[in-house]
């Protein structure tokens, strides 16, 4: 597989600019987060939509519905999930993780993300050195964290990481 782009969508941005950003850009994988509402609507217009350009997620904090889950091409689990991993065996699962524990814990995910690896908002980044060391430690890492622009995203390219996840670079 190429270099991996990874759009994960934010409910603060407008539900068309999502749409838009999926067709400019046709990430590699785009995955469904929203932690402010439920629309199961808008999940199924989502899903219609992003299977045209891309593999389709669901974080799993954003679904209610179960039998949804099936037409999803996988499932991001969430920190607080990890032990929840090996119930979604039939899917391409990817994992947040910041730390070792977490990535210990997810070692069973198809792939990680791992988080933050350039400043991100309140949060420092922890660097592509320690990026390229996590990636030992996990054979499929995806770089998450203060990704905005090609400058980034080129660094990434330079460790062993399979690729990188985004908000801001897809809709900004």
């Amino acid at each position: 597989m190429s270099f991996i782009s990874y759009f994960i969508t934010d409910p603060s941005y407008q539900f068309s600019k999502i749409l838009d950003a999926i067709k400019k850009h046709s990430p590699t994988f785009v995955c469904y987060r929203n932690k402010s509402y439920y629309n199961e609507d808008e999940i199924k217009e989502f899903l219609k939509f992003a299977k045209k350009y891309s593999k389709v997620f669901i974080s799993l904090d954003s679904i209610k519905n179960e039998d949804l889950l099936e037409k999803f091409d996988g499932i991001h689990i969430p920190t607080s999930k990890l032990d929840l991993i090996s119930k979604y065996k039939n899917k391409i699962t990817i994992a947040s993780t910041h730390n070792i524990e977490e990535i210990n814990k997810a070692k069973n995910a198809d792939f990680i993300t791992f988080s933050p690896i350039f400043d991100s908002k309140n949060r420092k980044g922890l660097g592509v050195k320690i990026l390229n060391e996590i990636c030992n430690l996990h054979p499929n890492v995806i770089a998450l964290g203060g990704i905005i622009s090609d400058k980034e995203i080129e660094e990434i390219k330079k460790t062993k990481a399979k690729g990188f996840g985004s908000i801001r670079y897809f809709l900004t």
